[in-house]
């Protein structure tokens, strides 16, 4: 009885670990090292129950899967796969509820129970499309999809599974690129013609990049993925069409987030002028340090707490009852000390030159593109993290929400191949 006891509770801790764990993997004031710091207690309690195995699956893990807490799902999925009952959970995979699923999968993506990879491509044969588009996910994320998995399932019935598959297809196969892609491109669905935008860009594609611009000059709302390839990927004569966008108030913090990822002087200047607008100001300063390498603490940001004079309460201070209460990740954000940015940028903007790209105050290069991975806050790790994917053709990855013992294995391969990265824009050399 005491022995239940204790598995209770490292289950009860492992469900709160993996919810912050998650939750710092796309948080703008986390670091990778402060991130691992919040993994390692996750792995300590995952142990935990994996030292009581035969009592903590009778008495602690089955039952979890009766409770709607997904993080407590997918504790108890991943302490039943380290104890090599790969069976049960597959089983339950195939019978969990839509809500189930997903947190149930995020395991099976993060385990590393042997052959688990192959036990998972048969499940790829089952007819529920909702189950494949969970196990090619997996499947895609642990990096064990076969190519010809991948392409067969370009043109499946779920949305999900498309983006998924083309998402995992880098470098893009040239028959693909000629019978498939042109379909893919012109689909309906905002995800999949994203999807195909970026793998076709990545493979030199003309008509991937010519839409690229077309989504973005047209303002489509449902764009940000255009906008964020079309800043990493282009060179300064598409800046234009990414800062008219700050002219439409409903694409402004859209537009901000994708210019962080441009690095060129009239980027870093577009955002300086967001700076005191209270809406956007927090993202403005965010992406204006990315490019600049400037910062934002001690004199270049308000001390913790503290707003400038006209901005409102946070939502859960006010009275208002249709106040939205969902924090967002850039509520975490600084808010920049205008005066202070101003001034340094007054003292600092001569070295930066206007036809350069710039990634944190240097000019663009793929070490420095691995360095800023390394060193960057873990909500822009993982746009970081798909262009170096883009750039190497999927040759170098880094998995940003992998346990980070596994990003910095594969940071360490990408920096020694940095000299390799491709650095020119992604319209060179098209066909």
């Amino acid at each position: 009885m005491l022995l239940a006891d204790v598995l209770e509770e490292h289950l009860d801790e492992a469900e709160f670990r993996w919810l912050q764990w998650e939750k710092a993997l796309g948080a703008p004031d986390f670091s990778l090292t402060e991130t691992a710091r919040l993994e390692e207690l996750l792995l300590a309690h995952l142990d935990g129950l994996v030292v009581g195995a035969s009592t903590a699956i009778e008495s602690v893990l089955r039952p979890a899967f009766e409770t709607e807490d997904a993080f407590r799902i997918s504790a108890a999925t991943y302490a039943l796969l380290a104890l090599g009952e790969v069976d049960e959970v597959l089983l339950r995979l195939r019978g969990a509820e839509p809500f189930a699923r997903p947190a149930i999968r995020r395991a099976l993506a993060l385990s590393e129970a042997p052959g688990l990879g192959a036990r998972l491509l048969d499940l790829l044969k089952q007819e529920d499309t909702a189950l494949q588009a969970e196990v090619l996910e997996a499947l895609v994320f642990r990096q064990e999809a076969p190519p010809e998995a991948l392409l067969r399932f370009f043109t499946h019935d779920e949305p999900r599974a498309r983006v998924t598959a083309l998402r995992g297809a880098l470098p893009f196969p040239d028959g693909a690129a000629r019978s498939l892609l042109p379909m893919l491109l012109d689909s309906s669905h905002p995800g999949i013609r994203a999807a195909a935008m970026e793998a076709g860009a990545a493979s030199g594609v003309k008509q991937a990049w010519e839409l690229c611009r077309t989504a973005v000059r047209a303002q489509d709302a449902h764009s940000l993925e255009a906008m964020v390839l079309l800043a990493m990927g282009g060179g300064v004569q598409e800046l234009p069409f990414l800062m008219a966008l700050l002219d439409a108030e409903k694409l402004r913090p859209q537009a901000l987030w994708a210019l962080g990822f441009s690095g060129w002087v009239a980027a870093m200047e577009a955002c300086l002028a967001w700076l005191e607008v209270p809406s956007v100001a927090q993202l403005a300063g965010e992406a204006f340090a990315a490019m600049t390498g400037l910062r934002l603490e001690g004199p270049y940001a308000l001390p913790p707490g503290e707003r400038p004079e006209d901005v409102p309460p946070p939502p859960e201070l006010e009275e208002d009852l249709d106040a939205d209460l969902v924090p967002k990740p850039e509520d975490d954000l600084p808010w920049p000390n205008v005066t202070a940015v101003r001034g340094w940028w007054a003292a600092e903007k001569k070295r930066f030159v206007k036809d350069t790209r710039y990634l944190l105050g240097r000019p663009f290069s793929g070490s420095g593109l691995v360095e800023a991975l390394e060193t960057s806050p873990m909500r822009r790790r993982h746009v970081l993290a798909r262009e170096l994917a883009l750039r190497s053709q999927g040759t170098l990855t880094v998995r940003t929400r992998a346990f980070t013992y596994v990003q910095r294995a594969e940071q360490a391969k990408a920096r020694a191949a940095s000299a390799r990265i491709r650095t020119q824009p992604f319209d060179s050399g098209l066909r």
